[in-house]
């Protein structure tokens, strides 16, 4: 089972700037952030044959309406409908089969379960106050059929630093292709493909 903490490590490259951490709870009187995000996952290096397998796609409320604030700014960040958006298709790109279960409903018939969670959201400021970068980590973590046991975990990270009409969509072009790579690379998915299709790895 992986799981690739050391990520987190990456959030350090803000640490001679102002950082803000948060989740929006309250956010009434705070002014909101327009994502500018393509709604198709744009894969740099796509294969042609996808994954072998069905897969649920576990999104809950929390995930498909998160929003990050900036307390000192004000500004909230409504992550979630691009991050519903994005990981659909990233699935739909990946994947044989695809059924997306946004009431907990574990879908009928799927080889595993996949669930993405943020995990870590921040912004960093430079003096004058403009948002200058901004860093996204997201978890994701396949299961079993059933959605009961663990098989596997894995946490990328996104990155956005340029100018502001920009820096969501490249924000989310990282987090999109480094998840793609990591569903490619992944062991535990290679055994369950072979598993499925009776094949000796």
């Amino acid at each position: 089972m992986k799981r690739n903490n050391a990520l987190i490590n990456n959030l350090a490259r803000a640490a001679m700037l102002v950082m803000v951490v948060g989740m929006a709870t309250g956010t009434t009187g705070c002014r909101t952030v327009g994502i500018d995000v393509s709604p198709t996952a744009k894969i740099q290096s796509a294969s042609d044959q996808k994954i072998a397998l069905s897969v649920g796609l576990m999104l809950d409320r929390r995930f498909c309406t998160n929003s990050f604030i900036a307390p000192e700014s004000g500004l909230i960040h409504p992550f979630g409908p691009a991050l519903k958006e994005q990981s659909i298709s990233l699935c739909e790109q990946a994947f044989e089969k695809v059924t997306v279960s946004t009431n907990g409903v574990v879908p009928a018939g799927v080889d595993a379960t996949l669930t993405p969670e943020v995990h870590r959201c921040a912004i960093a400021y430079k003096p004058h106050g403009r948002s200058e970068d901004i860093t996204l980590l997201l978890e994701w973590t396949l299961r079993t059929g059933d959605n009961q046991n663990i098989l596997w975990m894995t946490t990328v990270d996104g990155h956005g630093n340029q100018g502001k009409s920009t820096v969501f969509q490249q924000l989310f072009d990282e987090l999109v292709n480094k998840s793609y790579q990591e569903f490619q690379e992944s062991p535990e998915i290679k055994r369950l493909i072979a598993k499925k299709t009776g094949t000796a790895m």
